[in-house]
């Protein structure tokens, strides 16, 4: 009997061990993967400015004459140095997401790569009369552009930020950020026609064509990597 309970004692023993070991493993797994995600979607000291149009009168005349909405966006921040950038269009019609297109990776190259801490580049948008949208991404020494057809009658774009009366955004890492929209007007029941209401109003850019029944709009997205 007295052989028997210290066999017992002992199993006790190193199962207590054993479950010991276990838990603490499991715990050092889950701070891990914590500090991973943590990681993962860090935030950053990125900080977005845009400015629409130019200072330039007679540039600013020709693009209002032309019907071309211009963007330039800035970014700053340390963390931007050696950084890859990813660039999306997404086209969503009567509410639902069309299509994605990546409009440009810098990881395509090295030489795209970011090198400073601070890095720009311009959008320009144009609705032609072929009902075609045309949207370009001017860069340093480099651009791409892409084109969208819509249905005939849709018309009066626009493109719109969604600062609101902020004068920057921080933009974090490792996640895309939605930071302009070329889109149709919201039509009030007064007859009236909004784009800053609705780019402003804080509802999510993936939910605007429901919430506002807007046909068709575009969303660009960057993510830095």
């Amino acid at each position: 009997m007295l052989i028997l309970a210290d066999s017992r004692r002992l199993f006790s023993s190193k199962f207590q061990l054993g479950k010991y070991k276990f838990m603490k493993n499991i715990i050092l797994l889950l701070l891990f993967c914590g500090l991973f995600v943590s990681n993962a979607f860090a935030q950053s000291d990125i900080k977005m400015r845009t400015e629409y149009g130019s200072d330039n009168v007679d540039v600013m005349s020709i693009l209002q004459f032309e019907n071309i909405g211009l963007e330039k966006m800035t970014f700053s921040g340390t963390d931007l140095k050696n950084k890859d950038f990813q660039i999306a269009v997404k086209e969503i019609v009567n509410g639902k997401l069309t299509k994605t297109e990546v409009v440009f990776d810098s990881k395509e190259d090295e030489y795209f790569k970011i090198k400073s801490d601070k890095f720009t580049f311009r959008v320009l948008t144009k609705m032609t009369l072929e009902n075609t949208v045309k949207l370009q991404f001017q860069f340093n020494g480099f651009s791409s552009q892409k084109e969208y057809k819509v249905a005939a009658g849709q018309k009066e774009f626009a493109l719109k930020t969604f600062l609101g009366k902020q004068p920057e955004i921080s933009i974090p890492l490792n996640t895309s950020t939605y930071i302009l929209t070329y889109m149709m007007p919201y039509a009030k029941k007064d007859g009236s026609k909004q784009y800053c209401e609705v780019a402003q109003s804080g509802v999510n850019p993936e939910e605007l064509g429901t919430k506002y029944a807007i046909p068709t709009y575009f969303l660009i997205d960057i993510k830095f990597q």
